[in-house]
Formats: C-alpha cells, sequence, structure tokens
C-alpha cells in the first residue's frame, strides 16, 4: 500500500505528456482526442527520447556499423507501444511507428543535453564557416563516376552498386544542407525569414514574460533543427528553400522522390522493397540518377548566382 492510500491522501495523479507548444495533456484527455492529435503528442515524446543513429552515435565499419553509446538500438513500434499501449490505438501507433521506420529502421537514445549542444555548435561552425558545398557535391559524383568505372567480381556487383548508389544521394542531401546553412549564416535576415516561415516555428506559443529569452535561443533552436533535418526529404527541404532563400526547385522531381525511397529499401532492407522484391542496379541507374542530382545542384547554382 503507497504512502497517498494509507493516510487518506488523493488518488494518484494521471500520467500527463508533454506538448511541442511547452503545455502537458492528461492521459484521460489523450485517450479521447483526435488522430492528429494522438500522433502529434506520440512523436513529440518519441523526438524528445530518441534520434537517428546518425547525429550523434560514431559508425566504425569493423564493428558492424553504428555503435549506440546512447543506448539501443531501439525499436520505434517497440518503445511507442510500452508508453502508449492501452490510451492510443494500435493502428495509430502502427501508423506513426511506419512513418518513423521511413527514417531510420533503429533508433539511439539522445546524448546528454550538454553533450548534444556542444555538437551542435561544432557541426554548425564546420558546415558554416566552409563554404565549399558546390565543390565538395563536384568532387564526391567525380569519385562515384570514377568507382563506377572500376572492375567487381560479379557476385559483389550489385553490393558495390548499391553504395554507390545510395553516395549519390548522400553527396546531393549534404550539398543542400551545407548550401542552406550558409545561407543563413551569411544573413541574419535569412534566419529570420526561416523562423517566420517554418511550420515547426509556428505552432509555438510563447508567454510575454519568456520573450527575451526566447529571442536569445533562436539560434540555438535553429541549427538543432537544421542539423536534425532529413535533407532528402524534399517535401520538406523545397519549401524551406523557397521561402527563406527564394529559391525554386524544379516542378518535376518525381524521378530524384522515387530515388529516395529505392534508397530507403538500399539502407534499411538490404536492397528489398517491402514485399521482398529486390531492387536490381545496373550501371545505367547510377548514371541517370547522377545526372538528375547535377541538374538539382545546377538549377539551385544557377538562381544563386542571378540573385
Amino acid at each position: 500500500m503507497d504512502q497517498q492510500t494509507l493516510f487518506g491522501g488523493d488518488e494518484p495523479r494521471e500520467q500527463q505528456f508533454s506538448l511541442p507548444d511547452g503545455g502537458h495533456i492528461g492521459e484521460t484527455a489523450l485517450r479521447q482526442a483526435g488522430r492528429e492529435r494522438q500522433i502529434e503528442v506520440m512523436r513529440h515524446w518519441f523526438e524528445n527520447n530518441y534520434e537517428d543513429p546518425v547525429h550523434s552515435c560514431p559508425y566504425i565499419t569493423a564493428e558492424g556499423g553504428y555503435q549506440y553509446i546512447w543506448g539501443g538500438p531501439y525499436d520505434a513500434q517497440e518503445e511507442l507501444d510500452n508508453e502508449f499501449s492501452g490510451i492510443v490505438p494500435d493502428e495509430i501507433i502502427q501508423e506513426l511507428a511506419h512513418d518513423l521506420w521511413d527514417i531510420s529502421a533503429t533508433w539511439s537514445g539522445r546524448p546528454d543535453a550538454s553533450v548534444s549542444a556542444h555538437l551542435d555548435d561544432y557541426l554548425f561552425r564546420s558546415i558554416a564557416e566552409a563554404p565549399t558545398h558546390f565543390e565538395n557535391f563536384r568532387g564526391s559524383i567525380i569519385s562515384i563516376k570514377r568507382l563506377l568505372e572500376t572492375k567487381v567480381e560479379p557476385a559483389d556487383r550489385q553490393c558495390f552498386l548499391r553504395l554507390l548508389y545510395v553516395n549519390v544521394i548522400t553527396a546531393l542531401e549534404t550539398y543542400l544542407s551545407d548550401n542552406f546553412i550558409q545561407c543563413l549564416n551569411a544573413d541574419h535576415t535569412r534566419l529570420r525569414k526561416f523562423v517566420e516561415t517554418t511550420p515547426e516555428f509556428q505552432t509555438e506559443k510563447i508567454a510575454l514574460s519568456d520573450v527575451f529569452k526566447a529571442s536569445e535561443e533562436i539560434e540555438k533552436k535553429t541549427r538543432a533543427h537544421l542539423l536534425e533535418l532529413v535533407w532528402h526529404r524534399f517535401e520538406k527541404v523545397k519549401p524551406m528553400f523557397r521561402d527563406t532563400l527564394a529559391i525554386e526547385f524544379p516542378s518535376d522531381m518525381g524521378e530524384l522522390f522515387k530515388a529516395v525511397l529505392i534508397r530507403h529499401d538500399l539502407v534499411h532492407r538490404n536492397g528489398k522493397t517491402k514485399n521482398g522484391t529486390e531492387h536490381v542496379l545496373n550501371e545505367d541507374a547510377i548514371e541517370k540518377l547522377i545526372q538528375k542530382a547535377e541538374s538539382l545542384v545546377s538549377h539551385i547554382e544557377a538562381q544563386q548566382q542571378t540573385a
């Protein structure tokens, strides 16, 4: 018997979940809430506790990949079930778990806040202070083209081509992130535009007494947001470039969107689709993807040079 019951105290308070705007919602209210609210609360909880290992976990090939020094690997479905099963319907939990799977098959615990802040500052400065995004992209593409001419044993060819395919997407998303971050760092008015047009920031509610504190933390929050963003999610990146930098992406990006889905299968499903069908790549597929990536970069560079 707990102390509250022994002395006739109140019943234990129900579990409270935090909201993105800083408020809280109780277990009963969450159970009765609509689907969108339930997903919002679960996603906020998950992102406060877990992150994609690419952000803070060292990757050591000889040791088998990411080293989960902050705990893990965690499965999104399992963690959401442990926290929300019985409160949120199973099908809604599964819906969010599926979306999170599209980002990463496994998750790391979040690092200590002070360590995370230090890493954010270091990574952001290293990107912002070295405006070589185009040269780095071009160098990566040259290396991929050179490797594409390498003779590889037939039994190893598919594995080799998968690595090159993924590397093209990696080179492109690195270009996009570095370009955007360097543009924000060079012009404070762009930082303001970014904050004012980013949906995640528009939902925050700030008390008048916290205005100055919030102002002081704007750059910190912006850095964290940009470093956590998955830059091959073009549906998010495209409006960011448009609203903040006045740069339009090509209207037809269907092939690049499709390539990102293939990349996900290559990285997280060992080259197979959800239905178990294997992606069979050839040199032509790599060359076409390179052309699409180069075309997008050229499209962006041309607008920046005439701005």
